[in-house]
């Protein structure tokens, strides 16, 4: 039998992890421009800063214009900034990528739903590895946020990663640029079902070379994080 105190510890940490998750708060700054605006009713439309995520810590997210188009996290205030600069970017770009190829505006609405998915949920990948006291760096951002958009928003998931695969040839999108973090990124959530996700790989969003190791990538990820990056009340 375990000893006394080890015991207690444990039952301790249980219950913590049983508990229900911090409210994340939302909110959305007055947008100073007709572009700011649009991208401001972009995010509210597409619900895309909620998450059912059980988070250490509460944790603040705001939508506000900003000198330069990015998000971020910002660990000392516990606050991820998404800016309507960077929302308008994306919308811009992906907007001239579904007149290049004729898509349908219900799939271009998803695939842009997607993108806004993936930048969120990146940063709540940040946000939950430094709540967790480890090293920070998009790689490990990149690890949560598949395992959270898997968990959160399954529906999401195929459109983020067309989104992820479409914008990572232009640069300065920022966490939605580079070839080799789409690939990493696509495998996970492609990884997470083939089955239900198949669409990744026939569409060739993740390299087909690398497609039949997916789910030894995601189940790596998930048995050494998963515990991190669970929904409240699961």
């Amino acid at each position: 039998m375990p000893h006394p105190v080890i015991a207690l510890v444990l039952s301790m940490t249980s219950t913590l992890g049983a508990a229900p998750a911090p409210e994340l708060s939302v909110r959305y700054e007055r947008p100073d421009s007709p572009r700011a605006e649009q991208a401001k009713r972009l995010l509210k439309e597409s619900g895309a800063l909620k998450t059912g995520i059980r988070l250490p810590q509460p944790v603040k997210v705001v939508a506000r214009d900003c000198d330069e188009p990015a998000t971020s996290w910002n660990h000392d205030e516990r606050e991820i900034t998404i800016c309507y600069s960077l929302v308008d970017k994306v919308r811009r770009t992906m907007k001239g990528l579904a007149e290049t190829e004729e898509t349908d505006p219900r799939a271009a609405a998803a695939r842009m739903d997607g993108a806004l998915a993936v930048l969120f949920h990146h940063q709540l990948g940040h946000a939950l590895t430094t709540l967790n006291g480890m090293q920070d760096s998009d790689g490990q951002a990149d690890q949560f946020a598949a395992l959270t958009l898997t968990a959160d928003a399954p529906k999401r998931v195929v459109p983020a990663a067309e989104a992820r695969h479409l914008l990572a040839g232009h640069t300065g999108i920022d966490h939605l640029s580079g070839l080799d973090a789409s690939a990493a990124f696509t495998c996970l959530l492609y990884g997470a079902d083939p089955a239900k996700y198949g669409r990744i790989a026939e569409s060739g969003w993740v390299p087909a070379e690398r497609a039949p190791s997916c789910t030894g990538e995601y189940n790596r990820v998930k048995a050494a994080i998963g515990s991190m990056a669970v929904k409240a009340g699961s």
